[in-house]
């Protein structure tokens, strides 16, 4: 059970419903449904470089040796009144003299008890302590110490976290890998941000994309962004994704060592692992199937990986399944943004509200999904499902043309709210990217189903 709501986990981001695509809105869902995937990754500590002329101010020993004077501490006894008193037993018949008077009483009345604790020893007396201080010599000898310049010793550095995320045409969004491998670097650069670490971020297909890095709050943000707004195309190529990694954790960045995350689906030909103190730790999405051995790229990453993780097609669901809690949150904020809107129906809040509406029916959508046909709905989701249809209707109202001038021009045009039509067209639109979405799924089942029957084939021939 998840113990934050969509709403406030986008806070952590910078973002809200009012930013994204329902699309980039189930990244984020995916993200915090797989953090358990990431809790127990590891981000290294790794330590800065130093140039060769660095030095730094360090103590040696020196050849002279510093005779010290102690002064001993020790208490003496003293038969008469001193600077501090302990009570002690009595240890022969002399002492007798020195107990506690009240105790003589005791020889009066009970005078068998009285000589029974003297035979004992079990009569209290004071024990008067007075503190002397007498010069000794010390028992060690202290080397003295001098300050000179050496070579500087690395310096700890802050941790980093690197993800290489797989954004060839196989990672595009037919089954929702594409989403569920945003939903995990996300989950992991969020991680290392709490952890106050390095993030970095290189998409890669063939080539190698663009590097994105930093350690603030807007800079999280940006490669979050850039996350969710990446294209998908072209084939995989794992081994220039791994070496360019070492190149900018090794020469690029300040820092040796970094945990690697790399995220992907496809086969890719590997030859030599290029990191060495860096820990990679590898997911592997969808149904991948190759042949079995030490020489395939699933048997090598796993040798290769500090920690590896198979996520097969039947777990996309659930991690991108929303829960009520994040619904309820989210109709919060779509009624918000409806009043908002209403107050200012030719203002920017008019697109907020149009994005808002959309992300909601949305989750609604996947929640009834998870729940099946059979399973009862809570009681709150008729209303909130009736509460988009408003906002969806108040939409085009918000978001009509300026009636046109007295001399028949049409005013200066400026930023027009973003607009989803009608509630038929847009409920036709859904329909029709729904039927659409289903057709492409089932021909993708289909095509692995006759790549897994022909590599069968080919086995029993060969």
């Amino acid at each position: 059970m998840q113990s934050r709501d969509l709403v406030t986990y986008l806070a952590d981001f910078d973002l809200t419903l009012a930013d994204l695509r329902p699309d980039q809105v189930l990244m984020f869902v995916a993200a915090r449904n797989s953090a358990h995937y990431v809790a127990d990754l590891e981000v290294a500590i790794g330590s800065e470089r130093r140039d060769s002329s660095d030095t730094a101010l360090t103590e040696r020993e020196a050849d002279r040796v510093l005779d010290l004077t102690a002064h001993d501490d020790d208490s003496l006894d003293s038969h008469l009144p001193a600077d501090e008193m302990d009570v002690s037993l009595i240890r022969s018949v002399e002492d007798l003299s020195r107990i506690f008077p009240v105790q003589w009483l005791l020889e009066e009345i009970q005078p068998d008890v009285f000589y029974s604790k003297v035979a004992r020893g079990e009569l209290l007396m004071p024990q008067w302590q007075r503190p002397t201080e007498r010069p000794r010599d010390a028992a060690d000898e202290t080397p003295q110490r001098e300050l000179v310049d050496r070579q500087a010793a690395p310096q700890s550095s802050k941790q980093h976290a690197y993800v290489l995320l797989d954004t060839s045409s196989t990672m595009q969004d037919r089954d929702r890998r594409g989403t569920v491998a945003r939903g995990l670097a996300l989950a992991f650069l969020r991680k290392g941000y709490r952890q106050r670490a390095h993030l970095n971020l290189r998409p890669f297909a063939v080539e190698v994309g663009p590097h994105s890095s930093g350690v603030s709050k807007e800079e999280f943000g940006a490669i979050a962004r850039r996350i969710v707004d990446l294209p998908n195309s072209g084939q995989t190529r794992i081994q220039t994704a791994l070496e360019q990694a070492a190149l900018d954790i090794r020469n690029a960045g300040p820092c040796h060592r970094a945990s690697v995350m790399l995220i992907t689906d496809g086969i890719s030909r590997l030859s030599q692992n290029p990191l060495v103190d860096e820990e990679l730790h590898t997911f592997i999405l969808g149904n991948l199937y190759e042949d079995k051995g030490k020489a395939g790229t699933i048997g090598t990453l796993k040798r290769w990986s500090r920690t590896f993780h198979r996520i097969w097609e039947n777990r996309f669901a659930e991690i991108l399944t929303p829960t009520w809690p994040d619904c309820q949150a989210a109709g919060r904020l779509l009624q918000t943004a409806l009043e908002a809107a209403k107050a200012d129906p030719s203002g920017p809040e008019a697109r907020k509200l149009d994005r808002v509406a959309a992300n909601v029916r949305s989750l609604l959508r996947e929640f009834r999904r998870s729940q099946g046909k059979q399973a009862p709905l809570p009681p709150e989701m008729r209303p909130l499902e009736e509460l988009v249809n408003v906002a969806e209707r108040a939409i085009p109202r918000a978001a009509e043309p300026a009636p046109a001038t007295a001399d028949g021009q049409l005013p200066a045009s400026g930023p027009q709210p973003f607009s989803s039509g009608s509630t038929a067209g847009s409920d036709q639109r859904r329909d029709n990217v729904a039927l659409w979405d289903y057709l492409k799924r089932l021909a993708v089942q289909a095509w692995s189903w006759t790549c897994r029957q022909s590599n069968r084939l080919l086995r029993r021939r060969r």
